[in-house]
């Protein structure tokens, strides 16, 4: 059926898209924070600009399936802005508590339960799969990176190892007789499979009706690109050791990389085809297959049911508003007693240059955090162990970007260590046990450093990040404290051992408290 010439002609579709505009556009007054964050990702990071196409691709999948089974009969159901509020709730703590993702989600989540409150249930059951499309507009993944790093490094030490070259693997390096390789951030396939679960959604929820082949195109979106991307870095370390490092690592790793792009989205593409449904199209009607004149949903929500949502809407926002004025009158109190600015920032900003100290400055060895929006940032060798380097990072405030528990603030760069291992222990401080952080990583002259962190907000002290970002919320709510600390300290291995380096850290996470 032709979208555009049913846009002309069916009044009931026109009434249905401007009323969309419109709560899309209340939408974005409402929630223009979380809007804007999720905007700012798509236009400027390389992984997730293919949020730009989930809205328009959402709106297709709607006008598909309203077009093959138009809704009849369908009320609205005000006691359905009771999911409204549930989730604006969420979207609201997740905003005290700076945890972008779930503010994000959340902000998701509150859409079907619109659709529910005017339409029905039947209009939702009816779009469950568009509404659920959406949810791949949150700029989420970089929390698999890690992960992804490490399948990527044991599948391609899987294959090398299968065609007999001799390898040596330590963390994320990977040492063949031709030279080192490190699998780093931008070898994950991050980017590779967020687009390919896309358009494997995409078009599974278009053209396939089974839900089992449904599935098997789904999981072939996930799985088929980490395959691929295992066997992409095998491809080029064995390339670096038939004698070409230079082709390697150097112009043609990327060239190889948009290459294995395209030959997972052909893989996906007939997959796809060979799953589809070929007696049946989203664009037809079922029955008659001719173009569809009625009206795709029936009823109009009564003028009861816009104002609820309006008002569900509106509770949250209201609420964040009010709580973060009393922000900056405690943030200014903190500041005037001697948190950082001025001079500060240029001490915090020479402690971060030290996380990208260069070539020639001793960089194999080197070590530093990055925490780029602290408000304070304090290093030092302990007294008791000159050997053991202790950080105590400070955020009086937290707001945007500037976060206490962010991807962006590093323990280490990745670009000099590799991650060897990571968990959490039990820190016995004063009859209390403290979890604890343990984070344990190696460079290519083989040196393995130990390193301890716990988070700091009002009187609790965790290395669990939920436990730390639901006290964040309460003591933002009781407004007495408005962010937090992060206490590290490290050692090299073979300068102090870990049950020394734990001992130390009890000490001085005592001597903060």
């Amino acid at each position: 059926m032709d979208i555009l010439n049913t846009l002309r002609t069916n009044k009931t579709m026109q009434r249905a898209i401007i009323e969309s505009a419109l709560l899309i556009t209340f939408l974005v007054i409402l929630y223009i924070e979380t809007v804007a964050d999720m905007v700012h990702l798509w236009l400027n990071s390389e992984t997730y600009s293919h949020g730009l196409f989930i809205i328009p691709l959402t709106a297709v999948l709607i006008f598909a399936r309203l077009n093959r089974n138009p809704i009849k009969n369908n009320t609205s159901q005000p006691l359905a802005a009771l999911g409204i509020l549930f989730f604006s709730a969420c979207w609201l703590v997740s905003e005290l508590a700076q945890i972008n993702l779930l503010a994000q989600l959340s902000l998701m989540a509150i859409i079907p339960f619109v659709v529910w409150t005017l339409y029905g249930f039947k209009a939702l059951w009816q779009l469950k799969s568009a509404l659920l499309f959406l949810f791949l507009a949150v700029p989420a993944g970089d929390f698999l990176i890690p992960h992804l790093q490490q399948i990527t490094a044991a599948l391609s030490i899987a294959m090398i190892e299968f065609f007999g070259i001799p390898v040596y693997s330590d963390g994320l390096y990977i040492s063949i007789p031709a030279g080192n390789f490190l699998v780093a951030e931008a070898c994950s396939g991050i980017r590779f499979l967020i687009s390919s679960i896309t358009i494997a959604v995409f078009y599974a929820l278009l053209y396939i009706d089974s839900y089992k082949r449904r599935v098997v195109m789904i999981l072939s979106g996930v799985l088929v690109p980490i395959l691929a991307n295992g066997m992409r870095v095998f491809m080029i370390i064995v390339i670096a050791h038939l004698g070409n490092m230079e082709a390697a690592t150097g112009f043609d790793h990327i060239v190889y990389g948009w290459v294995f792009f395209s030959f997972v989205m052909i893989m996906l593409i007939w997959l796809g085809n060979a799953l589809c449904d070929q007696t049946s199209s989203q664009f037809n009607s079922p029955v008659t297959n001719q173009p569809l004149t009625n009206s795709p949903v029936t009823n109009k929500p009564r003028p009861l049911a816009y104002a609820v949502v309006a008002v569900a809407l509106s509770i949250a926002p209201f609420t964040q508003y009010l709580i973060t004025q009393a922000q900056p009158v405690v943030g200014q109190q903190s500041q005037n007693a001697g948190s950082a600015e001025g001079a500060n920032a240029e001490k915090v900003q020479s402690i971060n240059d030290l996380y990208k100290i260069g070539a020639g400055q001793n960089s194999a060895s080197h070590w530093a955090v990055y925490f780029p929006t602290a408000d304070n940032i304090q290093v030092a060798a302990l007294p008791s162990n000159n050997k053991v380097t202790a950080y105590k990072v400070e955020y009086v405030t937290e707001g945007g970007d500037k976060e206490l528990i962010n991807f962006e603030n590093r323990l280490f760069n990745p670009d000099r260590w590799s991650l060897k291992s990571q968990r959490k222990v039990p820190l016995t401080i004063n009859r209390q046990t403290v979890t604890v952080q343990h984070t344990k990583i190696v460079n290519l002259g083989t040196k393995q450093r130990n390193i301890l962190l716990v988070y700091k907000t009002g009187e609790f002290t965790s290395a669990n990040q939920w436990q730390i970002k639901g006290h964040q919320v309460i003591n933002k709510l009781l407004q007495t404290d408005f962010g937090g600390q992060a206490l590290i300290i490290s050692a090299e291995q073979t300068e102090v051992s870990e049950a020394q380096l734990l001992e130390y850290f009890s000490q001085f996470i005592q001597q903060e408290q």
